[in-house]
């Protein structure tokens, strides 16, 4: 796949993504009265394992292989385990983030976002499939194997792992800057090392329902 093709197909999944969130808003904005919130949740979920979905088709379809990764299938074994481990990584690397945003610069010790997102999961359980699936999926597609990857023959390495990791966190709309380019930079180099976009895919989901699961047993 030459390079021209690759840049077209980056360009779709980052329009899928765009496209998906569009819609997400729009669907809860048109959803008749009677139908909220369950049919917003639900929307939601389909719309989002859609656009991971058609990310996966694109990959697979296109041939979207970047110069420095390998086939899944050489490696099942290394992915997982480094999925495992980034996962553990993220973890650490998260809370070292919070625990200097916290104590330093003022940010308060929750997560408007994030607790929202959590109280949805509460009540509505399903919505577990978004946020530790979907999501996971379509981000690192899009924040890792698009930005980074296509980008990092340019800027090299650092600088890719640096934009992709800074687009991650503005993107979040948490305010909590610090903690999402930590996150960003973590999965960038478990890509990297793996050569293989499953590594941070396997480790971001993780660590997402790594947080639902707190809700419930902690």
């Amino acid at each position: 796949m030459d390079t021209h093709n690759k840049k077209r197909t980056g360009l779709q999944i980052v329009l899928i993504y765009i496209m998906i969130q569009m819609l997400t808003v729009l669907s809860n904005q048109v959803l008749p009265a009677s139908l909220q919130p369950a049919g917003g949740i639900w929307s939601n979920i389909l719309l989002f394992c859609l656009g991971a979905g058609l990310m996966i088709y694109l990959d697979r379809k296109k041939q979207f292989d970047l110069f420095f990764e390998k086939p899944l299938n050489t490696q099942k074994s290394e992915v997982i385990l480094w999925g495992v481990v980034g996962f553990a990584i993220a973890v650490v690397s998260q809370y070292v983030a919070t625990f200097i945003e916290v104590s330093f610069l003022g940010t308060p010790v929750t997560s408007q976002n994030t607790q929202g997102i959590l109280e949805i999961i509460k009540r509505y359980p399903y919505f577990f499939l978004t946020v530790a699936i979907a999501g996971p999926i379509m981000e690192e597609f899009v924040f890792r194997k698009v930005l980074f990857g296509l980008s990092i023959g340019k800027i090299g390495g650092i600088g890719a792992a640096v934009v992709s990791s800074l687009a991650f966190a503005f993107i979040h709309f948490d305010g909590r800057m610090l903690v999402y380019s930590v996150m960003g930079l973590v999965f960038s180099w478990l890509y990297y090392k793996t050569k293989n976009i499953w590594t941070p895919i396997i480790a971001h989901s993780l660590m997402n329902t790594f947080a639902i699961l707190q809700i419930f047993f902690v």
